[in-house]
């Protein structure tokens, strides 16, 4: 029985080869879509699932509300809460925790004095506990003691080849940092990176916390409200007192901090995270180690895939309906030999399923094709390993009978149901099937259309707006290069000297932090006479002599630092925007902040305009540049394009005094580019996926027509001989769908406009919606609509009327 269905089934399909090849093509497109987006979603899951009770692992992020600031909401916290948790809290069974050397602020590393080394990222101060919380696959040393000892260190695999080639690198020795930072590590255990799995940590090495600096401030941090720099992670001794935990933590911050915050005027608290978690649902939550997801985001992607899968099954429906008639015989002569409606439904439900089927083993090697295009579009690093991942390939398999069933359910319905009686007769009626429902679904159809092309614009608009908004610098032709180690430091000005003396580069300054990097020391800053326990928080950067005139950043009032400012400083205008002070006023106010005990004292020599050093999304916060004679980041502006021959020559400046520290350096462009990076990608997958939902649509709008063509060709053959022109015959064809696009565009503007003012509403600096851009959106629809219509009205507004007549 099954094999004769699929043999009609089959020969079904073959017989309406036009049809066919719509509903083919329609639902391989919609399913090429949903198995990119399935493989992205898929690579975007299960991160830190691989440790050992990875349910069990939290970590310790904080929430600061400072009335007399921006809401500090931020993935770490002080140093000494993760040990005390587990002092205190029978559930807490191990902590541990991380200082982040994030991009941009790695020490050197190399083998010895004379070699050159390497800014390597992905580096941590760790507790030696870290093994015990996370797991990792240890190819040589015992994780159990890999960090205890000070001045030790933890390779990965592929970091411990670059350094030591294929020799053992356990005991060996490397030498990290420069100067009066530099230590002495010794190798104490190399972990596996080769198939990492996918982790927001993803170390590239781990040094001991138990060394001096950085790692020995940490361990005599012993204030609970300040210092939340590190990263904290705890392991509960079950999942289910993750709550219990939750709900002890702000007697907890009281009873262990309660004189730190006494001195201090904001409330802080703690919240638990569990760490496979991090990666999809830590929107809003600053200072991540790595680069996150947003689940939102994948819901947006799932939600695309499907209105795209939908609009193939409506074309599947709509045709298969409107040519309810064209099968009515068969029909007829089926039910009159003794077929009955439940066989018929599964015959026809067997040909939607086995179509689908077909388009979506078709849709594999498609998808796999285009999968350098998926990874570039989307930004992922999707494998051709997971095409043969076993749940990938099942859910695959149950969207192929899922829409072959949805798309094929309602045409078997109305096939099933049609009267033997009345075929004979000859009394079927044409509209079998109903056109209301094929018009409704079609509205359904433009309606997609119309909120997707409304959506993309907006969305397009919102990065043209970020890409050509004033940011307050240029940032065109301007290189930074990384100083990085105590000897670089000490040769600024020699180097600043030798490279402006280069053909092309047109100024030279210095800073700690370039824009459009993350701004992250501040200070409490307050004026004098006011309240030092209700401080403003300011962000602070170093900058050199001539960092206005390199950056081309505007000066509001007052002058530009100088090499010999030891107490004058620049702000921005959000800075006396804060203190409500006047720029007439803002020259020689005196402002005190605090740094431990020490009281600092500045006075402002110059107001420059607001610049933005961060995403968009973000509001300009207060920030004040003092002079740093020995910056991190060279800033070179360029007068000319050629970047080979004056990097070439830099390179060479650099490399004169500084034979062992590497020449890094960053376009500042390309980095102002990543603060809307996410902006851009989304705008690319919009892009991409409403042209091939409007294509499927089409798709579906060249079939409908073709067979109203068909369906009226006798009444048009008759109006053409009685003096119908061309255009009258085509506006037949065309009213009825440009109807349903009027009735689509009121219903998607509104759901469009409260979506695209949603997601719009995460921008601190946006576009506003106009109404003519629904109104564009449906002139869009509506041309590419009469343009798909346009094809087969004229075939059939011009075919000899002769040969419709003569077939009566």
């Amino acid at each position: 029985m099954i094999k004769n269905y699929i043999k009609i089934a089959w020969r079904s399909l073959q017989k309406n080869k036009l049809q066919t090849i719509i509903n083919l093509l329609g639902l391989t497109v919609g399913t090429v879509c949903c198995l990119s987006i399935l493989l992205y979603v898929f690579a975007q899951l299960g991160y830190d699932d691989h440790h050992e009770n990875a349910e069990s692992l939290y970590r310790v992020r904080t929430v600061i509300d400072d009335p007399s600031s921006v809401q500090f909401n931020a993935a770490s916290s002080g140093p000494p809460i993760g040990f005390a948790m587990k002092e205190d809290f029978p559930e807490v069974i191990e902590a541990t925790r991380l200082v982040y050397m994030g991009e941009g602020t790695e020490d050197l590393i190399r083998v010895s004095e004379n070699n050159e080394g390497f800014y390597e990222p992905r580096g941590y101060l760790a507790d030696a506990t870290i093994f015990n919380v996370f797991t990792f696959n240890f190819l040589e040393g015992n994780p159990n003691t890999a960090l205890v000892e000070p001045n030790t260190v933890v390779l990965s695999s592929s970091l411990a080849k670059k350094l030591f080639g294929n020799v053992p690198a356990l005991n060996k020795t490397i030498i990290s940092g420069s100067g009066e930072q530099q230590l002495s590590l010794t190798v104490t255990g190399v972990f596996d990176d080769n198939n990492p799995e996918k982790s927001h940590l993803n170390p590239n090495y781990l040094v001991t916390m138990n060394t001096p600096g950085l790692g020995e401030f940490v361990r005599s941090v012993q204030n609970f409200a300040t210092q939340n720099f590190i990263y904290t992670y705890v392991k509960l001794n079950s999942p289910d007192n993750a709550s219990l935990v939750q709900e002890k933590l702000p007697a907890f911050l009281n009873a262990r901090g309660a004189k730190d915050f006494a001195k201090l005027n904001f409330k802080k608290e703690l919240y638990l995270q569990k760490v496979s978690d991090i990666h999809l649902h830590s929107k809003g939550i600053s200072r991540q180690i790595g680069p996150i997801s947003d689940i939102k985001y994948l819901y947006l992607l799932i939600t695309l895939a499907l209105f795209i899968q939908l609009v193939a099954c409506i074309n599947f429906i709509n045709l298969s309906t409107a040519r309810a008639n064209k099968r009515a015989k068969e029909i007829g002569v089926r039910k009159t030999i003794g077929a009955d409606k439940k066989s018929l439904i599964a015959q026809f439900l067997g040909e939607s399923v086995l179509l689908s089927l077909l388009a979506t083993i078709v849709s594999v090697p498609l998808t796999a094709f285009l999968l350098p295009l998926v990874n570039r579009l989307t930004q992922g690093n999707v494998s051709y390993a997971a095409f043969f991942d076993w749940r990938i390939l099942s859910i695959l398999l149950i969207i192929g009978i899922i829409t072959g069933f949805i798309a094929g359910i309602y045409p078997a319905l109305i096939l099933s149901s049609i009267k033997p009686t009345r075929v004979l007769k000859g009394t079927v009626s044409t509209n079998t099937g109903g056109t209301i429902l094929r018009k409704g679904l079609v509205v359904f159809q433009f309606v997609i259309s119309i909120g997707l092309i409304a959506t993309v614009y907006i969305i397009t608009e919102q990065v043209r707006f970020a890409q050509n908004k004033d940011l307050g610098y240029e940032s065109d032709n301007l290189i930074a290069v990384r100083l990085g180690t105590q000897e670089a430091f000490t040769q600024y000005e020699t180097l600043k000297t030798n490279m402006s003396k280069i053909s092309g580069v047109k100024s030279v300054s210095g800073c700690n932090i370039f824009p459009s990097q993350m701004l992250r020391s501040d200070v409490g800053a307050y004026l004098p006479g006011s309240d030092p326990s209700k401080p403003k928080l300011v962000k602070v950067n170093g900058i050199q002599s001539g960092y206005l005139e390199t950056t081309k950043t505007k000066l509001l009032t007052g002058r530009a630092v100088k090499k010999q400012d030891t107490s004058q400083v620049l702000v921005n205008k959000a800075t006396i925007d804060a203190f409500n002070i006047k720029p007439d006023d803002a020259i020689g106010q005196k402002i005190l902040f605090s740094t431990g005990e020490d009281v600092t004292t500045v006075e402002i020599i110059g107001v420059t305009e607001d610049f933005h050093y961060a995403s968009l999304r973000e509001e300009i916060e207060p920030l004040l540049m003092y002079v740093d004679n020995s910056p991190d980041w060279l800033l070179i502006k360029t007068q000319t394009t050629d970047f080979e021959n004056i990097l070439n020559q830099l390179q060479v400046a650099w490399k004169k005094m500084n034979k062992t520290t590497p020449f890094v350096y960053n376009f500042v462009d390309k980095e102002t580019e990543k603060l809307i990076a996410e902006e851009k990608r989304l705008a690319n997958i919009s892009v991409a996926f409403t042209t091939l939902a409007i294509l499927i649509s089409c798709l579906g709008l060249f079939g409908l027509i073709s067979f109203m063509a068909e369906q009226k060709k006798k009444e048009i053959g008759i109006r053409k001989i009685l003096g119908a022109s061309v255009s009258t015959v085509m506006k037949m064809l065309t009213k009825d769908f440009l109807i349903l696009i009027v009735i689509a565009l009121f219903i998607a503007t509104p759901i469009a406009y409260y979506a695209m003012e949603n997601w719009l509403q995460d921008f601190t600096y946006r576009i506003s919606i106009s109404w003519w851009i629904f109104l564009i959106a449906g002139i869009i629809t509506m041309s590419i609509t009469f343009l798909t219509v346009s094809i087969q009205a004229i075939k059939a507004a011009t075919a000899n009327p002769v040969n419709s007549l003569r077939t009566e």
